[in-house]
């Protein structure tokens, strides 16, 4: 994956911290989802396709800044030209919010099936336990940030969506 596209999807997961302070109405169809899996490389291509054009929506943000860059975040307005290539690409009007909440979705889906897979070791570690229960607590506040229907649709298509974002 080229470093831009590694950029756009952490910028991505980030802008998706802004919009989790937002209520949390449903935003996703299975349609959606299935533009998102059937057309992601489409979307990558073109959006790298705009060369540096864009670059600057990423200056000055500090993933480790608080609440201060989701802020920040929030204020960012999205080119028309990179909700064409969304909206071409079967995410509609919202496109990006879409995005981001399909791969934070995602994420946290992720997150929680590896946790899963260290509780057995929790039983027996003091460490892995405090480790478990910390990682569980920032997981559920990412997950309340997302409506549940969203997060029941992306569940539905996580192997799709995992093998898509690899």
């Amino acid at each position: 994956m080229s470093k831009k596209i590694t950029t756009i999807l952490l910028f991505c997961l980030i802008c998706t911290f802004a919009f989790a302070q937002t209520a949390q109405k449903q935003i996703l169809s299975e349609k959606d989802i299935n533009g998102f899996i059937n057309n992601y490389e489409q979307i990558m291509d073109a959006i790298d396709n705009l060369g540096d054009k864009y670059d600057y929506l990423f200056e000055g943000i500090d993933p480790n800044g608080g609440f201060e860059s989701l802020i920040k975040m929030r204020s960012i307005k999205v080119p028309a030209e990179v909700q064409d290539i969304l909206k071409k690409n079967g995410l509609g009007d919202n496109g990006f919010e879409k995005v981001m909440v399909i791969i934070m979705g995602t994420g946290v889906i992720l997150m929680e099936d590896d946790l899963d897979s260290l509780a057995a070791e929790a039983a027996t570690d003091p460490k892995i336990k405090e480790y478990l229960k910390q990682a569980r607590d920032g997981i559920k506040t990412l997950k309340d940030s997302i409506n549940s229907k969203d997060l029941d649709l992306i569940s539905s298509k996580k192997n799709e969506l995992f093998s898509t974002l690899k």
